[in-house]
């Protein structure tokens, strides 16, 4: 699907160029995964995964795919998130981003923050 839309195509471009929320978004794309697996699995500070977190997720580009609800009580989200491939090109001077979204616990984010256009 081509990324028409010019604030989620540049969140998409700022975010790649980013080693770390780049990295954070590789590693949710397949499955749900928390700020505290972020931090442990990929090896991001803290304060920089619960920032780039907070982010991505205020871009429209992660969001929470399940809460969890721990035995004392407490809850946590788990992030996924909404692209699971991006694609990068420039044609005939113009910057073109297509994706593949996450269709899974995504589809309302999609329905409600984002327009997307096939390509033709």
């Amino acid at each position: 699907m081509l990324i028409k839309d010019r604030r989620l195509r540049q969140a998409l471009l700022e975010a790649l160029a980013d080693e770390q929320r780049a990295r954070i978004l590789a590693a949710t794309a397949d499955r749900p995964r928390s700020v505290m697996d972020l931090i442990r699995d990929e090896g991001i500070p803290s304060s920089s995964a619960y920032r780039s977190v907070h982010e991505l997720e205020g871009n429209g580009l992660l969001v929470v795919g399940r809460t969890v609800l721990t035995s004392d009580g407490k809850t946590y989200s788990m992030y996924k998130a909404t692209f699971r491939e991006l694609n990068v090109a420039f044609r005939a001077g113009e910057i073109v981003v297509t994706a593949t979204p996450n269709l899974d616990a995504v589809q309302k984010a999609f329905r409600l923050f984002h327009s997307f256009t096939e390509e033709l």
